[in-house]
């Protein structure tokens, strides 16, 4: 595992210390975190981008419209039925 240095603002600093100290984690683990979540990010955008370049765009945003039209709306499910869908039971 790499070591760094990192020189950033005090402000930016407190404010990422308090984010992390919410969730319970420490700067160092809520730094890698951020990071590890914007760089899967990127790569899931470039990703999209190249499979998508040589689709027809109206006719993907037809397929989702007409897919989403099938939508209903409706309760979302309690913890305990999603756990039951999850278990298989």
């Amino acid at each position: 595992m790499a070591t760094l240095s990192l020189r950033m603002r005090d402000d930016l600093k407190a404010k990422a210390q308090q984010l992390a100290s919410k969730q319970g984690v420490s700067l160092n683990s809520y730094i890698n975190a951020t990071l590890a979540a914007t760089i899967a990010q990127t790569e899931t955008l470039a990703m999209m981008g190249d499979r998508l370049s040589n689709v027809d765009r109206e006719q993907l945003h037809a397929r989702v419209m007409k897919f989403m039209s099938k939508t209903q709306s409706g309760t979302e499910p309690t913890l305990a039925e999603i756990e039951q869908a999850i278990s298989g039971q």
